[in-house]
C-alpha cells in the first residue's frame, strides 16, 4: 500500500513539475514574442533593445573620460556586441541631411557608450519624422572634435559666455535668456 502511495505521489510529483516547466517555457515564448513585436513596431536595428528612455524614465549615463551624461532614447546591442544609440527628433521634417547638432548628440552618446561595452560604437541612428533615419558614422575625427568642444565649454563661464554669431529667431522668442543676450535681444 505504502509502495502505491509514493508511486502515486512521484507521479504526482512528476505532473506538476512538468505542468511548471511548460507554462514557464510559455511565458518566456511570450515574453520573447512580445519583444520581437515590439522591436519591430519601434524600426530599430537588429539586436537586443538594452535601454528605454522615451518616457523618461531612463538611468543617466555617463562617461569616465568626459564630463557627459545623457540619456538616449533607445539603446540597442548589436549582434556583435557593440551598443548603437538611437535618438529621436520627431519635430524634423523633410531633413535632407542629419542636422550638425544631432550628429554631436549621437557621438556624445557613443563616447558615453564607450564605458558600457568592450567595444567602442561604430555609429549611432537620428531617425526624424516621416521615418527619415540616417546613421552617424562615430569616427575617430568625430570623437575628438567632441572633446575638442567640452574642453573650449570648460573656459565659459557665466560671466564669459560663448559667442553666438547667430540664431533662429523662434528659438531666441522661446528663450529665457533673451533679455540678456546679445543675439536674442535684436529678435
Amino acid at each position: 500500500m505504502s509502495s502505491i502511495l509514493l508511486a502515486t505521489g512521484l507521479i504526482l510529483l512528476f505532473l506538476a513539475l512538468t505542468l511548471l516547466l511548460l507554462l514557464w517555457n510559455e511565458r518566456q515564448y511570450q515574453r520573447n514574442r512580445l519583444i520581437s513585436e515590439r522591436h519591430n513596431a519601434l524600426s530599430l536595428p537588429e539586436g537586443e533593445l538594452v535601454y528605454e528612455d522615451i518616457d523618461g524614465e531612463g538611468e543617466p549615463l555617463s562617461s569616465s573620460e568626459a564630463p557627459l551624461i545623457g540619456k538616449p532614447d533607445y539603446i540597442v546591442r548589436s549582434p556583435d556586441g557593440r551598443l548603437i544609440p538611437i535618438m529621436l527628433k520627431l519635430n524634423v521634417q523633410d531633413a535632407r541631411t542629419p542636422q550638425n547638432n544631432h550628429v554631436l548628440q549621437i557621438a556624445a552618446y557613443c563616447l558615453i557608450l564607450e564605458d558600457y561595452s568592450e567595444q567602442p560604437p561604430t555609429h549611432g541612428i537620428v531617425r526624424y519624422a516621416g521615418e527619415q533615419e540616417f546613421s552617424i558614422e562615430y569616427t575617430p575625427a568625430l570623437r575628438k572634435r567632441v572633446l575638442r568642444l567640452l574642453a573650449d565649454m570648460e573656459h565659459y563661464t557665466e560671466y564669459q559666455p560663448p559667442q553666438l554669431l547667430k540664431q533662429s529667431a523662434a528659438k531666441c522668442r522661446a528663450c529665457i535668456f533673451k533679455p540678456i543676450c546679445a543675439v536674442g535681444q535684436g529678435k
